[in-house]
């Protein structure tokens, strides 16, 4: 079953880096709404326990190694677009096709797949890595900067609606009921996690800053899905 896709546009106005419990690096943004966007930051290896889990294990089933790429003077068409978007959470169904992400299939090319950089996981006794170095600066630019926006792209949820499966962590005050996760490649998984493989709902994370016009791209996937799919999202 693909993920709920869309884009949520608006302000930084707190955030949290990742640390121990966490799993993410939070970032709360204002928009209609309050939201928060859950990125994924460090790499764990199969049997490690999770905060939140999505499939209702408390262990995940496999490595899961963090990849990640960033360009610090992003440019490409599909810029022109995400600033004719509203505010808030905007779904797959009402986004135009050009921002439909696939890191596969969209053109030009989002950026170059295989320099993607591997994060090295916290285990034997290895401290590892996180992303937090690479993406707080761009965070602390954009917090409560009139002249900054985020742009992020995964699965929207909302813990008010009937049924959700809820995260009782506390990250902020008061703690956005709305959010997007997902802030990754959503195709070419195995396992547990190819009930959510599909085309066109890749996520990334876009800082927007208009004075300077600059803006900033992130994009994240995982070192076991695969980049060969096929029209459904699934490994060839």
């Amino acid at each position: 079953m693909p993920v709920n896709y869309g884009l949520l546009r608006g302000a930084v106005i707190n955030d949290m880096p990742y640390q121990s419990g966490t799993d993410h690096y939070q970032i709360e943004v204002k928009a209609d709404d309050l939201y928060r966007i859950a990125v994924d930051v460090y790499s764990a290896l199969a049997g490690a326990t999770l905060n939140f889990p999505h499939n209702g294990s408390n262990v995940l089933a496999t490595d899961r190694m963090v990849m990640y790429y960033k360009n610090e003077n992003f440019t490409h068409p599909l810029t022109a677009e995400l600033l004719k978007t509203n505010t808030g959470f905007t779904l797959k169904s009402d986004l135009p096709q050009s921002l439909c992400l696939d890191y596969l299939r969209t053109t030009p090319a989002l950026f170059p797949l295989q320099n993607m950089k591997v994060v090295a996981p916290k285990a034997n006794g290895n401290k590892g890595e996180d992303l937090n170095d690479d993406i707080g600066p761009w965070v602390k630019k954009a917090l409560n900067n009139p002249d900054a926006e985020v742009f992020a792209f995964g699965a929207g949820w909302d813990d008010s609606t009937s049924g959700k499966q809820i995260d009782s962590h506390a990250y902020f005050n008061p703690d956005p009921l709305k959010g997007i996760h997902d802030i990754h490649m959503n195709q070419g998984d195995t396992g547990t996690e190819a009930k959510a493989n599909g085309t066109y709902q890749d996520g990334a994370l876009f800082f927007y800053f208009k004075t300077e016009n600059l803006w900033v791209a992130m994009f994240f996937r995982f070192q076991n899905q695969h980049t060969s799919t096929d029209d459904n999202g699934n490994a060839n």
